[in-house]
């Protein structure tokens, strides 16, 4: 079966309930809400965000980063979808059932799993149609867990590949405050301050390294493009501290 036509991921590919709509409206507002004086937001940068579909990268300390980033471009819950592990998110009825309406999840396979059904050309299908609906925007963490406030964890291609394949660009961020608010491993966050400073987009067509027959290869190319999106972001990091 051509995975755009499987029912389970039709939340991401068309219009979706009302109730479905109006709920994430709904919880969006709240976030706003809570942003706006419990942990302020103050956004850098809003004239680098592109108008049209992009994959939003960042550093990831806390839960609290895909609220921050999603209320910094200004896309509600609707517009926003996340890559997540198909093992976790899709294989277990209540998460999948629960989360994956809410948060616009989009299945990607764990290679030392048994969610690794889903190959990753799937995932690519199913980014691009989504983001080919209304501009919406993916948001995907390079360093693929969260990690401890300015210790960056290595970038993975992830990002790279999913920009190589969808062919839209990355918007590269730098998050303070909110791993200090929310640690890992902590239920209820902190009231504080939340900085997002949002820098020029990458635009993976001009990272294409051509092998020795003239194609593209995709494995240097991805790799290009991940070593300037780590080194943006840790120069970021670094003027910031």
């Amino acid at each position: 079966m051509n995975i755009l036509d499987n029912s389970k991921y039709s939340h991401l590919l068309k219009r979706q309930p009302f109730y479905h709509r109006i709920g994430k409206t709904l919880l969006y507002n709240w976030a706003r809400f809570i942003f706006s004086w419990y942990t302020p937001l103050s956004v850098y940068g809003k004239e680098n965000i592109p108008d049209k579909s992009f994959i939003f990268c960042s550093n990831h300390n806390a839960h609290l980063d895909v609220i921050a980033l999603s209320i910094s471009a200004n896309k509600n819950f609707n517009n926003i979808g996340m890559l997540a592990a198909k093992d976790y998110w899709f294989d277990n009825a209540l998460r999948r059932n629960i989360m994956k309406p809410v948060m616009n999840l989009i299945p990607i396979g764990r290679k030392a799993s048994k969610g690794k059904d889903i190959s990753f050309d799937d995932t690519l299908k199913l980014s691009k149609g989504f983001m080919d609906l209304d501009k919406r925007c993916i948001i995907i963490f390079p360093e693929g867990t969260r990690g401890q406030s300015d210790v960056l964890k290595r970038f993975r291609k992830g990002p790279a590949r999913l920009a190589l394949g969808t062919d839209k660009k990355i918007l590269p961020a730098v998050i303070t405050g909110s791993g200090r608010l929310w640690p890992k491993g902590k239920i209820i966050f902190k009231p504080g301050k939340i900085n997002v400073y949002i820098l020029p987009p990458l635009d993976p067509k001009t990272f294409i390294v051509v092998d020795d027959k003239g194609d593209t290869d995709l494995f240097k190319t991805a790799e290009e493009i991940t070593k300037e999106l780590e080194v943006r972001i840790k120069e970021k990091i670094k003027e910031l501290s």
